[in-house]
């Protein structure tokens, strides 16, 4: 099969509207595990005990298997509940024109990512922080602002705050809109206070 241009959010988005109907418990308790088990036996992956295999077959192996997976199940739209289905060579093209390089953050606190093979001699960025877990408004600045301290953290992944101005951030409401900038601003203040205004997050 052919096809015209690499896949974007807007082909996402149309997929996600027509694709194959399940529900989350089927996705996550039936769909995902059966095919999980079908393809360790398939590919005989058994890490013997690493937690990243460094073995090259198994390394191979276990590609081979996350590739099939992605093929043959898909990916599953919470918002729709519909499952959105690539083919084999959407899946190539998203491989081989991945991005290189691009940077986080500005000035002197900015940091470039470059993509990484394997035995990579570059010292890898490290992202800190308490990435999506929900934190209270008022600890929410001093959270980010200790990690934004360390100076082993090169960027930010940032929490979700639980409320906003005592409300809770439902989605689809005016709340949630105040709490995204809400966190947006507090953590770019987090960073500044620490001394590093242009941290990426």
């Amino acid at each position: 099969m052919t096809f015209a241009r690499s896949l974007d959010c807007f082909e996402f988005y149309e997929r996600a509207k027509k694709g194959e109907k399940t529900t989350q418990d089927d996705w996550d308790l039936m769909t995902i595990p059966m095919k999980a088990m079908e393809l360790k036996q398939k590919y005989n992956l058994d890490f013997k005990g690493e937690f990243v295999p460094t073995d090259k077959d198994m390394m191979e192996n276990l590609f081979k298997a996350g590739f099939e997976m992605l093929l043959d199940c898909g990916i599953f739209c919470t918002d729709t509940s519909r499952v959105v289905k690539y083919t084999e060579d959407e899946i190539w093209d998203a491989i081989n024109n991945v991005q290189k390089e691009f940077t986080l953050g500005t000035g002197r606190d900015a940091v470039r990512v470059h993509k990484r093979s394997v035995g990579d001699r570059r010292k890898p960025i490290v992202q800190g922080g308490p990435t999506g877990s929900p934190i209270s408004e008022n600890m929410f600045m001093p959270v980010h602002m200790s990690y934004a301290l360390e100076k082993e953290v090169d960027t930010i992944v940032n929490g979700v705050m639980m409320t906003v101005r005592g409300k809770p951030p439902i989605p689809k409401s005016p709340y949630e809109v105040l709490a995204a900038k809400t966190e947006t601003r507090l953590i770019k203040n987090a960073a500044a206070m620490a001394g590093r205004p242009g941290m990426g997050i």
